[in-house]
């Protein structure tokens, strides 16, 4: 699997990290999440509804794969919340005390175009690939004018991440749902642990439903699925000018469908995700204790991150700092400082046509050089890649280590989710956790690896697509389930019928109870949108949408975004693991810098020629 997508780590302490980075059950349980969070109320809808994060129900920790990928250590994924979404899912964002889902709960509008009914409180993206954010809960506005079914059936295949649903029969939520369709809705929830499995068989066996939610990193063969005519080519239904019939994914910018095409045709309707890899956060607060709260290059890097271990920067007069803590699947950090030297995103393209990966290039070596020049000086706590998650949130909450790199949306919102706030509360209330922007190791910019800015989207088998009317239904119905984030129809997509499965806050907060909850659960996934708001600590939603603008902003595309390796998909794993291993090997010293050759040259051997070869021939078309 050739994208490097971008993945959130749940906010409850989900054990998964980087797409391609874990094993297949942590990826699958991170999966989800990515896509929507709603972290103690901040509602970041991401997906279908939100993402809660995936972690059991997991949206997010990481993308699932059926076959890691090589990429980089990259990052985790997920969002926060205790929504377990499916992929972004349903947004029931549990607050610092309770179940707050902000008011529209989660999925918005991934660009912004929100109505001007609505613009009060409204953050617009400042670039294609950052969300809007809200400081405050928008009036609610309509998007979907009329009933999108026309009495029928509809069947979905969708990834679950909480429970079952209460049965149809007693689900007044389910029942509003299909009345507000206009169609009998019958998805099948697969729990995120046996998807790829499932998906499998189902394929194999031919008898699809309706509307089938893929994500191609799980399961890599899904490329080749597309490609031999399995599913039907909805280009011509979602090209620029038609996509006008359907208002809510009309929102959706034009890289999104870009990134999620396959062979340059729109095969289904990309469900959207931050498109940044997990950055650092870091304390910034000892930065300007220390001196430096911007180093310009790589030495002024090293020596924030040494004084961090070695001046005490919590004053408590003892020595039990250090600069930096990072997971095992984070390989000492590895993707953070070669943006620092800006190695390419996974591969670069060349002026031929041919592809370099990133192990083979000087870049790749100085990097390396400079980790084990880190290392050397103190700056990695000990338990750095051994640590799990939780650990790692707990060492920069608590004030053990200075960095750890995560999900982007972990740094805001209230504790116990917000590493700030919760920093705040169990450290030093003066503590100041932010994202990092790195620069350049030369004084000039950094690059950071883009992600595909997506969590995969729904298909419809080629046997459905031959009527032309029945495909128009079916988009209407996936366009209802995108609906943006202060909408009428988001609200209730994520929070339910007022008064039976959410009671409204004074300041027009949606709290769920325990009905909407078991009710709603996973039903509203199918589609959703990324918007950002956090019903406490509102201004955060600013600085979330600011620093990933500031990231975005020194992005660098992965040429072999959407293409399919066969060799990759059997044989990442392993590959990836060779990564970790050997740089770990080489930071701590164990083995001698010159292995940086070794690693490149076994890669090259063990399966890498041929995925390049692969991804060259994919390329060419």
């Amino acid at each position: 699997m050739a994208r490097h997508e971008q993945r959130f780590p749940d906010r409850d302490g989900a054990d998964g990290d980087t797409p391609g980075r874990l094993s297949r059950r942590a990826l699958l349980r991170g999966a989800a999440a990515a896509l929507t969070f709603a972290p103690a109320a901040a509602l970041l809808a991401a997906c279908g509804g939100a993402t809660a994060t995936p972690t059991t129900g997991r949206p997010a920790s990481a993308a699932p794969s059926a076959a890691p990928s090589t990429a980089p250590s990259a990052a985790p994924s997920a969002a926060p919340a205790t929504a377990r979404a499916a992929g972004g899912a349903t947004t029931t964002a549990v607050g610092t005390a309770a179940r707050a889902t902000a008011s529209a709960a989660a999925t918005g509008s991934a660009v912004s175009g929100t109505p001007a009914a609505a613009v009060d409180g409204l953050l617009p993206a400042p670039l294609p690939r950052v969300p809007e954010a809200y400081t405050k809960l928008p009036t609610p506005f309509k998007t979907v004018n009329a009933v999108p079914g026309k009495g029928g059936k509809v069947t979905a295949f969708l990834i679950a991440y909480q429970p079952a649903p209460t049965a149809r029969a007693q689900n007044r939520y389910w029942q509003e749902l299909e009345k507000r369709l206009g169609v009998t809705f019958e998805p099948i929830l697969q729990p995120a642990d046996g998807y790829p499995e499932k998906l499998a068989a189902i394929t194999a066996g031919g008898d699809l439903p309706d509307l089938v939610f893929i994500v191609p990193e799980q399961v890599p063969i899904q490329y080749n699925i597309i490609k031999q005519g399995a599913y039907t080519d909805l280009t011509p239904f979602l090209n620029t000018e038609a996509r006008k019939a359907y208002p809510n994914l009309n929102r959706f910018p034009e890289y999104l469908w870009k990134n999620s095409a396959v062979g340059g045709k729109t095969y289904g309707v990309p469900r959207p995700n931050l498109p940044i890899n997990a950055p650092l956060h870091w304390r910034k607060d000892w930065a300007e204790k220390l001196g430096n709260p911007a180093p310009k290059n790589a030495d002024e890097v090293h020596d924030i991150f040494t004084k961090f271990t070695k001046n005490d920067p919590d004053g408590n007069g003892q020595p039990d700092t250090f600069g930096l803590h990072f997971i095992a699947q984070f390989a000492f950090g590895a993707q953070l400082f070669q943006q620092m030297f800006r190695v390419p995103n996974l591969w670069r393209k060349n002026a031929d046509g041919t592809l370099t990966y990133f192990l083979e290039t000087d870049e790749f070596k100085q990097t390396l050089t400079y980790m084990k020049r880190l290392h050397d000086s103190g700056v990695f706590h000990p338990d750095t890649a051994t640590g799990n998650r939780t650990q790692r949130k707990d060492f920069i909450t608590s004030g053990k280590v200075g960095g750890v790199m995560d999900s982007i949306v972990n740094f805001t919102g209230p504790a116990p989710n917000g590493f700030r706030d919760t920093a705040r509360k169990l450290s030093n209330p003066q503590a100041n956790v932010v994202p990092f922007i790195p620069p350049g190791h030369d004084g000039g910019k950094a690059t950071v690896d883009l992600a595909a800015g997506f969590f995969g989207f729904p298909v419809i088998p080629i046997k459905v697509g031959r009527d032309q009317e029945r495909v128009k239904e079916l988009l209407r119905v996936v366009d209802y389930f995108a609906a943006p984030f202060g909408s009428e129809e988001r609200l209730f997509l994520d929070n339910g019928i007022e008064g039976v499965h959410h009671t409204v806050s004074a300041d027009g907060t949606r709290v769920k109870n325990d009905l909407g909850l078991a009710e709603i659960a996973d039903l509203p996934t199918l589609a959703g949108g990324l918007t950002t708001y956090y019903s406490i600590l509102p201004g955060d939603a600013k600085e979330l949408q600011d620093a990933t603008r500031d990231l975005v902003a020194l992005g660098q595309e992965n040429p072999a975004l959407g293409l399919y390796s066969p060799t990759e998909a059997s044989r990442g794993g392993e590959l990836n693991q060779l990564r970790i291993d050997r740089i770990g090997a080489i930071v701590t010293g164990r083995s001698p810098l010159t292995a940086i050759d070794d690693l490149a040259r076994d890669w090259r051997s063990r399966g890498g020629d041929q995925i390049r070869k692969e991804y060259q021939d994919a390329l060419k078309g």
